[in-house]
């Protein structure tokens, strides 16, 4: 299952952005105000949103000021989290796409609340 959000252009540079996101505290950024936010270190985080499970994640791989790929750090269903980013005009354009291998009954109940989670992620990247 794939899930591609909108895009957002953040006012600067694809190398500040790019530092930004290899650290799981500006991810506390990104998050909707009702999420609740746990650092373990610099590289692995987890979440809470509403009445899902604790969602726990770990930097897997970087390429430098191009993607950041997220990847869930335990549970039962493998997914990454990745951010992808171009330079546009001395600006930086972030999309983030989900791909996760979800069984059609569930991607039927997950595929809303994932699409909405993405554009409240992307809708707060000014702030990075």
């Amino acid at each position: 299952m794939t899930i591609e959000s909108s895009t957002a252009l953040v006012e600067s540079p694809i190398e500040h952005v790019f530092e930004k996101l290899t650290k799981a505290s500006s991810y506390e950024d990104l998050m909707p105000n009702e999420a609740s936010f746990k650092i373990t270190d610099e590289s692995h985080f987890s979440f809470k949103l509403g009445s899902m499970p604790v969602i726990p994640l770990k930097m897997e791989r970087q390429t430098p000021n191009t993607q950041i790929v997220l990847a869930a750090d335990g549970g039962s269903v493998p997914f990454e989290l990745k951010a992808n980013l171009s330079q546009v005009e001395g600006q930086t354009q972030i999309q983030l796409v989900f791909e996760g291998d979800v069984n059609p009954m569930m991607q039927m109940m997950v595929k809303k609340p994932l699409t909405q989670f993405l554009e409240a992620l992307i809708g707060n990247a000014k702030k990075l």
